[in-house]
């Protein structure tokens, strides 16, 4: 069975046996190489291999967003090729084969040498006809390498473990075609062994420390989400027969956050604004028990079309995939307008997503600045398409998402959002749907303490972001009015003021200004414990001395 979610590390720079990089020409030197990415199964993973290398997509996404019909096909050709990528690389190098025929991309010469050397093929088609002349001399720089790594034969090279790999495996059970009872009973009649633990006994830290060390056979209820069950990272479930039966799904545990945060009860009206590839939707259809109306929109045709065979697949019959740009669906159309709950997971940066952050690498000025008028227009579309959602006549109830650590796409964005509807809506604390999560957003920001975040080395999973934001209901009034509660404008801007009195500098015992010394040392301190993005060691405590000065500025 494949892998869906295992990718290699960073390429590296190739160099000639004295150690001196060689120049070989790059995919931007070279002429647009033959092959129809739709048709040709070689030409589409090598499009999806270059997505993932280099850090723009998962290995999921990328295969979604591929025009190639055959999904099962073009993931195994792209799955097995990273699995080996160590090995190619060095063949390919040895082989020259890059330096002889300039339409060949690196990866495209990657993914048809691994079918000639270790799959199946047994004569050239489409774009192999430019590989299939060198055959010979690859086959002699393949000899050469198992001999290099003394290796009998190709059966003995094992694949690469992707440091992805220290993240569990999560498994969501699609209840709307099983329940988790019956899934755990196949499991351990394959030889699986459920290890049972009292959630109210044991704390989120205790459970954490579970899955950094346990047996592949061994595998857990997840501690928050409801119907997900966590396997050793080494577990592969691609192609297992309750994948292929719809009966579980494979979707990292951060990607369900927002749908259990929004919860839709069972006959509402809900809207998915961004839903390719339907992920999320499923998960909300399981949640309302089929039982309503979910509209999947998706401005993007193919991922749409894609999207609405998926659902189909799950076994979903309250869901619409609607062909539109969310932005533009009037509020006032009648058939939108009845929505009550809807899901805002826009188009980010992806910098919370474990292969890119693995595969980042120093940027210089350029770069970086080119990547910092990236993230505004980012935030830009994200701030439209949240104020869109608030503008719906009877919505109750938005999340908004990213798979993003950028405060630029997350709070910054929440909190203009809610300036713009300050007398209309409030950002409500994920903790009375998630009351065993600890992981908040920035306390710096008025919204940050009542969002969620995840951090990958901390939780174990995908970093997220999420925000509930709810409408200002007739009893958040009468309880301001009787001063028991604050307006959310209020609130807002009691919070605002907050952030910047602590900014402020305190004045010392004899009545003179703090040196400048000591304010750097305050200011650094606070920013140690409100930008740390890693989660690395010590930042547990640093974000609970955070989150606990948060806590005192939450709004219910």
């Amino acid at each position: 069975m494949t892998d869906l979610t295992c990718d290699p590390a960073a390429e590296p720079a190739e160099k000639s046996p004295a150690g001196k990089s060689k120049k070989i020409p790059q995919p931007k030197d070279r002429p647009k190489p033959a092959g129809d990415i739709a048709t040709d199964v070689y030409a589409a993973a090598a499009e999806c291999l270059d997505a993932v290398v280099s850090g723009r997509a998962s290995v999921n996404s990328a295969i979604f967003s591929s025009p190639f019909p055959e999904k099962r096909f073009l993931l195994a050709m792209t799955q097995k090729t990273l699995d080996h990528l160590k090995p190619l690389k060095q063949i390919i190098y040895n082989s020259k084969v890059l330096l002889e025929e300039p339409r060949l991309t690196k990866n495209m010469a990657y993914v048809i040498a691994f079918d000639m050397l270790f799959g199946e093929m047994r004569e050239a088609r489409g774009v192999a006809r430019m590989m299939f002349k060198f055959s010979a001399r690859l086959k002699e720089s393949l000899a050469k390498y198992l001999a290099d790594n003394n290796v009998k034969d190709i059966t003995q090279l094992k694949p690469e473990t992707p440091k992805s790999a220290i993240y569990p495996r999560y498994v969501r059970v699609n209840t709307l075609k099983a329940t988790t009872e019956e899934v755990i009973k196949v499991l351990e009649a394959e030889r699986f062994k459920l290890e049972e633990y009292e959630a109210g006994e044991i704390s989120q830290k205790t459970f954490l420390k579970k899955l950094r060390s346990f047996r592949p056979t061994t595998f857990f209820r997840d501690y928050h989400v409801p119907d997900m069950l966590v396997f050793h990272p080494t577990v592969m479930f691609h192609g297992h027969h309750l994948e292929k039966s719809g009966k579980v799904v494979l979707q990292d545990k951060a990607s369900c956050l927002p749908s259990l945060l929004l919860n839709p009860p069972p006959g509402s009206t809900v809207i998915d604004a961004c839903a390719a590839p339907g992920m999320k939707t499923s998960h909300l259809a399981a949640l309302m028990e089929n039982d309503g109306k979910i509209f999947a929109v998706d401005i993007h045709p193919e991922r749409c079309k894609t999207m609405e065979g998926l659902l189909k697949h799950f076994g979903t019959t309250c869901t619409e995939a609607v062909n539109l740009d969310f932005v533009q669906i009037s509020a006032d159309d009648e058939r939108y307008s009845e929505a009550t709950h809807i899901l805002v997971d826009p188009t980010c940066s992806g910098s919370g997503v474990t292969n890119k952050l693995r595969n980042s690498k120093k940027k210089n000025r350029k770069t970086a600045e080119a990547d910092k008028q990236r993230l505004q227009k980012l935030k830009g579309l994200q701030a439209t398409l949240l104020k869109h959602a608030m503008s719906f006549p009877k919505v109750e109830r938005i999340v908004y998402s990213t798979c993003s650590l950028n405060m630029e796409e997350d709070e910054e964005v929440v909190q203009e959002a809610i300036k713009a509807f300050a007398s209309t809506f409030v950002v409500r604390p994920y903790s009375k749907v998630l009351p065993r999560w600890k992981g908040s957003g920035k306390p710096r920001y008025a919204v940050g303490p009542n969002c969620l975040r995840s951090f990958p080395e901390k939780h174990r999973t995908n970093g997220f972001f999420v925000a509930v934001i709810e409408r200002f209901t007739s009893a958040d009034a009468e309880a301001a009015q009787n001063g028991s509660a604050e307006a959310p404008e209020d609130a807002l801007a009691a919070n605002l003021t907050e952030d910047v009195e602590k900014e402020k500098p305190t004045p010392s015992a004899n009545g003179e200004k703090p040196s400048s010394g000591s304010k750097k040392k305050r200011k650094r301190k606070g920013e140690v414990a409100t930008e740390h993005w890693s989660a690395g060691p010590g930042f547990q405590a640093e974000e609970s001395a955070g989150g606990s000065a948060g806590k005192k500025k939450r709004n219910n």
